[in-house]
Protein backbone atom coordinates (compact mmCIF):
# COMPACT_ATOMS: atom_id res chain seq x y z
CA UNK A 1 0.00 0.00 0.00
CA UNK A 2 0.98 3.63 -0.45
CA UNK A 3 3.65 4.21 2.56
CA UNK A 4 2.37 7.98 3.22
CA UNK A 5 -0.86 6.51 3.26
CA UNK A 6 0.14 3.92 6.19
CA UNK A 7 2.14 6.99 7.98
CA UNK A 8 -1.23 9.24 7.91
CA UNK A 9 -3.08 6.29 9.20
CA UNK A 10 -0.63 5.76 12.14
CA UNK A 11 0.00 8.92 12.79
CA UNK A 12 3.67 8.33 12.18
CA UNK A 13 5.46 11.34 12.02
CA UNK A 14 7.25 13.63 9.05
CA UNK A 15 10.43 11.81 9.41
CA UNK A 16 8.68 8.30 9.49
CA UNK A 17 10.54 7.36 12.53
CA UNK A 18 8.95 4.13 13.86
CA UNK A 19 9.44 2.13 17.41
CA UNK A 20 10.80 -1.93 17.59
CA UNK A 21 7.46 -3.48 18.95
CA UNK A 22 5.25 -0.17 17.63
CA UNK A 23 1.75 -1.71 16.25
CA UNK A 24 0.45 -0.40 12.93
CA UNK A 25 -2.87 -0.54 11.25
CA UNK A 26 -2.48 -1.50 7.95
CA UNK A 27 -6.07 -1.42 5.82
CA UNK A 28 -6.28 -2.00 2.42
CA UNK A 29 -8.48 0.60 0.24
CA UNK A 30 -11.15 -1.16 -2.30
CA UNK A 31 -11.98 2.27 -4.29
CA UNK A 32 -10.54 5.91 -3.62
CA UNK A 33 -11.55 9.06 -5.29
CA UNK A 34 -9.06 12.11 -6.30
CA UNK A 35 -10.04 15.59 -5.15
CA UNK A 36 -10.80 17.53 -8.62
CA UNK A 37 -11.63 21.57 -8.05
CA UNK A 38 -15.09 22.16 -7.19
CA UNK A 39 -15.80 19.59 -4.98
CA UNK A 40 -16.47 19.18 -1.41
CA UNK A 41 -16.62 16.08 0.83
CA UNK A 42 -20.32 15.58 1.08
CA UNK A 43 -20.38 16.02 -3.56
CA UNK A 44 -17.69 13.24 -3.02
CA UNK A 45 -20.52 11.03 -0.48
CA UNK A 46 -23.20 11.78 -2.57
CA UNK A 47 -21.56 10.77 -5.73
CA UNK A 48 -20.57 7.19 -3.94
CA UNK A 49 -23.75 6.68 -2.15
CA UNK A 50 -22.30 7.37 1.66
CA UNK A 51 -22.76 9.06 4.48
CA UNK A 52 -20.74 12.25 4.92
CA UNK A 53 -20.02 10.20 8.73
CA UNK A 54 -18.73 6.88 6.68
CA UNK A 55 -16.64 9.43 4.86
CA UNK A 56 -14.84 11.09 7.66
CA UNK A 57 -14.77 7.33 9.02
CA UNK A 58 -12.72 6.26 5.85
CA UNK A 59 -10.03 8.97 6.10
CA UNK A 60 -8.77 9.05 9.62
CA UNK A 61 -5.89 11.97 8.32
CA UNK A 62 -9.42 14.69 7.49
CA UNK A 63 -9.42 14.70 11.46
CA UNK A 64 -13.41 15.02 11.49
CA UNK A 65 -12.67 18.09 9.22
CA UNK A 66 -13.85 19.17 5.88
CA UNK A 67 -11.20 20.81 4.13
CA UNK A 68 -9.90 19.08 1.01
CA UNK A 69 -7.83 20.19 -1.61
CA UNK A 70 -7.57 18.98 -4.99
CA UNK A 71 -5.69 16.12 -5.78
CA UNK A 72 -5.96 14.92 -2.26
CA UNK A 73 -7.08 10.92 -2.70
CA UNK A 74 -9.94 9.78 -0.24
CA UNK A 75 -10.84 5.86 0.72
CA UNK A 76 -14.87 5.90 -0.25
CA UNK A 77 -14.07 1.59 0.55
CA UNK A 78 -12.11 -0.86 2.35
CA UNK A 79 -11.91 -4.24 2.00
CA UNK A 80 -11.75 -5.03 5.96
CA UNK A 81 -14.45 -7.35 6.78
CA UNK A 82 -16.26 -5.80 9.13
CA UNK A 83 -16.52 -8.16 12.63
CA UNK A 84 -19.74 -7.14 13.75
CA UNK A 85 -21.63 -3.89 15.55
CA UNK A 86 -20.71 -1.83 18.22
CA UNK A 87 -21.94 0.86 20.30
CA UNK A 88 -18.69 3.37 21.38
CA UNK A 89 -19.66 5.90 23.78
CA UNK A 90 -17.23 8.50 24.75
CA UNK A 91 -17.21 11.52 27.67
CA UNK A 92 -16.39 14.82 26.90
CA UNK A 93 -15.70 18.21 29.42
CA UNK A 94 -17.20 21.28 27.69
CA UNK A 95 -13.80 22.92 27.37
CA UNK A 96 -12.68 20.12 25.45
CA UNK A 97 -10.41 20.93 22.25
CA UNK A 98 -12.15 21.32 19.01
CA UNK A 99 -10.09 19.52 17.07
CA UNK A 100 -9.81 16.60 19.47
CA UNK A 101 -13.88 16.31 19.13
CA UNK A 102 -14.26 16.58 15.75
CA UNK A 103 -11.35 14.13 15.24
CA UNK A 104 -13.26 11.54 17.23
CA UNK A 105 -16.57 12.07 16.86
CA UNK A 106 -17.07 10.31 13.38
CA UNK A 107 -16.05 7.12 15.40
CA UNK A 108 -18.36 7.49 18.33
CA UNK A 109 -21.97 6.51 18.65
CA UNK A 110 -22.89 8.36 21.46
CA UNK A 111 -21.00 11.78 22.94
CA UNK A 112 -22.20 12.27 26.73
CA UNK A 113 -21.18 15.96 27.57
CA UNK A 114 -19.47 15.46 31.04
CA UNK A 115 -21.87 16.44 33.04
CA UNK A 116 -25.04 18.00 34.56
CA UNK A 117 -25.18 18.04 38.60
CA UNK A 118 -27.24 18.18 41.44
CA UNK A 119 -27.65 21.20 43.24
CA UNK A 120 -27.94 21.97 47.02
CA UNK A 121 -31.78 21.84 46.80
CA UNK A 122 -32.06 18.68 44.44
CA UNK A 123 -32.11 20.73 41.37
CA UNK A 124 -30.35 19.93 37.89
CA UNK A 125 -26.92 21.82 37.92
CA UNK A 126 -26.75 23.37 34.04
CA UNK A 127 -24.06 22.48 31.96
CA UNK A 128 -22.67 24.34 29.19
CA UNK A 129 -23.00 21.78 26.34
CA UNK A 130 -24.21 24.01 23.50
CA UNK A 131 -20.84 23.40 20.96
CA UNK A 132 -20.77 19.56 21.97
CA UNK A 133 -24.10 19.42 20.99
CA UNK A 134 -23.87 21.27 18.18
CA UNK A 135 -20.59 19.17 16.60
CA UNK A 136 -22.15 15.98 17.73
CA UNK A 137 -25.10 16.33 15.31
CA UNK A 138 -23.04 17.40 12.65
CA UNK A 139 -21.21 14.57 12.40
CA UNK A 140 -24.03 11.82 12.55
CA UNK A 141 -22.82 11.10 16.70
CA UNK A 142 -26.37 10.76 19.30
CA UNK A 143 -26.05 13.57 22.50
CA UNK A 144 -26.38 11.20 25.93
CA UNK A 145 -27.14 13.33 28.88
CA UNK A 146 -24.80 12.40 31.69
CA UNK A 147 -25.97 13.29 35.19
CA UNK A 148 -24.36 12.49 38.32
CA UNK A 149 -23.96 13.74 42.15
CA UNK A 150 -20.94 16.79 41.01
CA UNK A 151 -21.13 20.00 42.99
CA UNK A 152 -20.51 23.28 41.97
CA UNK A 153 -17.13 22.98 43.05
CA UNK A 154 -16.36 19.63 41.03
CA UNK A 155 -16.81 16.98 43.70
CA UNK A 156 -18.45 14.40 44.21
CA UNK A 157 -21.27 14.42 46.80
CA UNK A 158 -22.57 11.85 49.21
CA UNK A 159 -25.34 13.48 50.27
CA UNK A 160 -26.73 15.63 47.32
CA UNK A 161 -27.27 11.54 46.05
CA UNK A 162 -28.98 10.80 49.39
CA UNK A 163 -31.06 13.82 48.91
CA UNK A 164 -32.14 12.76 45.83
CA UNK A 165 -32.97 9.05 46.74
CA UNK A 166 -34.65 10.30 50.00
CA UNK A 167 -36.61 13.14 49.46
CA UNK A 168 -39.83 12.53 47.60
CA UNK A 169 -40.29 16.18 46.25
CA UNK A 170 -36.17 16.54 45.89
CA UNK A 171 -36.77 13.46 43.38
CA UNK A 172 -39.87 14.46 41.77
CA UNK A 173 -38.37 18.32 40.51
CA UNK A 174 -35.14 16.61 39.49
CA UNK A 175 -36.43 13.67 37.34
CA UNK A 176 -39.09 16.88 35.61
CA UNK A 177 -35.94 19.09 34.96
CA UNK A 178 -34.16 15.63 33.49
CA UNK A 179 -37.24 14.92 31.38
CA UNK A 180 -37.54 18.97 30.21
CA UNK A 181 -33.79 18.99 29.69
CA UNK A 182 -33.77 15.72 27.59
CA UNK A 183 -36.32 16.88 25.35
CA UNK A 184 -35.15 20.52 24.83
CA UNK A 185 -31.52 19.84 24.23
CA UNK A 186 -32.00 16.90 21.69
CA UNK A 187 -30.49 14.09 23.84
CA UNK A 188 -30.95 10.79 23.30
CA UNK A 189 -31.02 9.45 26.36
CA UNK A 190 -29.85 9.52 30.25
CA UNK A 191 -26.35 8.07 31.25
CA UNK A 192 -26.58 8.30 35.49
CA UNK A 193 -23.71 7.96 37.37
CA UNK A 194 -24.19 7.97 41.11
CA UNK A 195 -21.26 7.48 43.08
CA UNK A 196 -19.78 6.92 46.41
CA UNK A 197 -23.14 5.63 48.08
CA UNK A 198 -23.58 4.06 51.22
CA UNK A 199 -25.13 0.41 50.94
CA UNK A 200 -28.09 1.81 53.12
CA UNK A 201 -29.25 3.48 49.62
CA UNK A 202 -28.43 1.25 47.15
CA UNK A 203 -32.26 -0.29 47.03
CA UNK A 204 -33.54 3.18 46.49
CA UNK A 205 -30.46 3.98 43.61
CA UNK A 206 -32.09 1.26 42.20
CA UNK A 207 -35.75 2.24 42.49
CA UNK A 208 -35.30 5.54 41.65
CA UNK A 209 -32.94 4.25 37.99
CA UNK A 210 -36.51 2.05 37.63
CA UNK A 211 -38.54 5.54 37.94
CA UNK A 212 -36.30 7.57 35.80
CA UNK A 213 -36.03 4.65 32.79
CA UNK A 214 -40.33 4.01 33.29
CA UNK A 215 -40.74 8.32 32.34
CA UNK A 216 -37.89 8.05 29.69
CA UNK A 217 -38.93 4.95 28.30
CA UNK A 218 -42.92 6.66 27.96
CA UNK A 219 -41.46 9.61 25.85
CA UNK A 220 -38.58 7.29 23.75
CA UNK A 221 -35.88 7.95 25.75
CA UNK A 222 -33.51 4.99 27.07
CA UNK A 223 -31.67 5.30 30.00
CA UNK A 224 -28.24 3.85 31.01
CA UNK A 225 -26.04 3.21 34.46
CA UNK A 226 -22.14 3.50 35.58
CA UNK A 227 -20.81 1.09 37.57
CA UNK A 228 -17.35 0.50 39.15
CA UNK A 229 -15.82 -2.40 38.57
CA UNK A 230 -15.69 -4.92 41.92
CA UNK A 231 -14.64 -8.25 42.75
CA UNK A 232 -17.78 -9.29 44.52
CA UNK A 233 -21.25 -7.96 45.82
CA UNK A 234 -19.91 -7.80 49.40
CA UNK A 235 -16.51 -5.55 48.50
CA UNK A 236 -16.35 -2.71 50.87
CA UNK A 237 -15.68 1.13 49.65
CA UNK A 238 -18.43 3.84 49.08
CA UNK A 239 -17.48 3.13 45.32
CA UNK A 240 -19.02 -0.29 45.72
CA UNK A 241 -21.67 -0.56 48.20
CA UNK A 242 -24.25 1.74 47.06
CA UNK A 243 -24.53 -0.42 43.50
CA UNK A 244 -26.27 -3.43 43.79
CA UNK A 245 -25.64 -4.49 40.20
CA UNK A 246 -28.36 -6.98 39.77
CA UNK A 247 -31.18 -4.51 40.71
CA UNK A 248 -29.43 -1.50 38.59
CA UNK A 249 -29.49 -3.98 35.84
CA UNK A 250 -32.87 -4.17 35.97
CA UNK A 251 -33.59 -0.55 36.36
CA UNK A 252 -31.72 0.46 33.21
CA UNK A 253 -31.69 -0.74 29.49
CA UNK A 254 -27.37 -0.64 29.62
CA UNK A 255 -24.86 -0.79 31.99
CA UNK A 256 -21.51 1.13 31.87
CA UNK A 257 -18.71 -0.44 33.59
CA UNK A 258 -15.65 2.47 34.58
CA UNK A 259 -12.81 1.29 33.00
CA UNK A 260 -10.58 4.14 34.54
CA UNK A 261 -10.94 1.66 37.43
CA UNK A 262 -10.36 -1.83 35.88
CA UNK A 263 -6.38 -1.51 35.61
CA UNK A 264 -6.80 -1.97 39.35
CA UNK A 265 -8.47 -4.97 39.42
CA UNK A 266 -6.89 -6.29 35.90
CA UNK A 267 -4.07 -8.21 38.16
CA UNK A 268 -6.67 -10.76 40.49
CA UNK A 269 -9.50 -10.68 38.25
CA UNK A 270 -9.95 -14.50 36.36
CA UNK A 271 -11.21 -13.97 32.60
CA UNK A 272 -14.77 -13.62 32.25
CA UNK A 273 -17.04 -14.67 29.98
CA UNK A 274 -19.48 -11.72 28.96
CA UNK A 275 -23.10 -12.73 27.48
CA UNK A 276 -25.52 -10.86 26.07
CA UNK A 277 -28.34 -10.15 28.32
Amino acid sequence: MDPARLAADNAVPPSGALAVGQTLVVRFPRQVHAVRSGETLTSIADRYGISLRQLWRNNWPLGGQSVIHPGDVLVISYFDEKLGPAVLNGYAYPFIDQALLDAQLPYLTTLAPFTYGITASGSLLPLEDDRLLAAARQRGTRPVMHLSTLTESGQFDTKRGALVLTDEAAQSQLITEILQTVRYRGYAGVDVDFEYLPGRLAAAYAAFLARLRRLLAAQGFFLWAALAPKTSAAQPGLLYEGHDYAAVAAASDAVLLMTYEWELLAHTLKPLQIKDS
